[in-house]
Formats: C-alpha cells, sequence, structure tokens
C-alpha cells in the first residue's frame, strides 16, 4: 500500500491529481475507469516487465529515473513487487510515495523522479504507437536529497 511521506495523504493526493498523477492499488475499483482516461484503448496492454536495482550511491541515484523528468507519454505503471519512492513536481513543491507490490501510478506526463529501495519489478503500460518505446527528457531540476 502507498505510504505518502511527510504529508497528509488526502492533501498528498490532492496535489498529484491537480499535477496529473493518480496514485491507486490493483484491488481499486476505479483502475477500470482511470486505465481508460488515461491510455487510449491500443495503448492498455502490458507492454514490458522491468525489474529496477538500488542505485550503487547518491550519484547514481540522481541519474536515468532518478533525475527529475518527464516522460513523452502517459503510464499507468503497476508494481509488481519490491519498494520504490517516487517524488513527483506540484504546486506545492515534491510529493514523496513510497510504492510497494498492488500499487499503481497513473502519469500523465507529470515531471517525476524514481529510485527503488529494493530490486522492484513492475509492468509497463504506456502511451504512444504499439512498437514505441517509453522516452522521457529531464527538466534539469536540481535532484537534491531523497526523502529516506
Amino acid at each position: 500500500m502507498a505510504d505518502f511521506i511527510g504529508r497528509d495523504e488526502a492533501e498528498a493526493r490532492e496535489l498529484l491529481a491537480e499535477a496529473g498523477v493518480r496514485i491507486l492499488n490493483i484491488d481499486s475499483p476505479e483502475c477500470d475507469i482511470v486505465l481508460a482516461e488515461v491510455l487510449e484503448e491500443e495503448a492498455r496492454h502490458e507492454r514490458a516487465q522491468i525489474v529496477a536495482e538500488p542505485p550503487e550511491d547518491e550519484s547514481a541515484a540522481a541519474e536515468g529515473m532518478g533525475a527529475w523528468h518527464v516522460n513523452e507519454v502517459n503510464e499507468f505503471e503497476t508494481v509488481i513487487d519490491g519498494d520504490g519512492i517516487v517524488e513527483f513536481w506540484t504546486s506545492d513543491g515534491a510529493v514523496s510515495v513510497v510504492l510497494t507490490a498492488g500499487d499503481i501510478m497513473a502519469v500523465e506526463r507529470a515531471e517525476h523522479r524514481y529510485r527503488p529501495l529494493t530490486s522492484q519489478s513492475w509492468a509497463l503500460r504506456f502511451g504512444g504507437p504499439a512498437d514505441g518505446d517509453l522516452v522521457s527528457f529531464e527538466t534539469e531540476r536540481d535532484s537534491g536529497d531523497w526523502p529516506l
């Protein structure tokens, strides 16, 4: 179950919704509705599964997915196992959430960064053409410390 860090859960969810992010659980009754809102029908299938490993050090934690970035398409990603922290940039700064098995993040091109805390497996769904990749661009926001 998602654990919001340093913020009231209701406040965090409101800020995330304003930024284009919804955090769900696979048992949430609205999963199918949110999936349909976030991804076009031809992109709703699982495209891949990945395993993300914890970074070796703080420098590695600020690179790649650990750098603030925006993906070119919407995402609907499901945590299969493991723990990781995702931070999303909102109108009130960063909102941090630890995601674990069964959590889903629906992201509509919102600025975020990610750090696996343990080996973490994900099922990936994202928009774009069937043969497309999940492409992102860094926003150049200063990485700063992770709320561990």
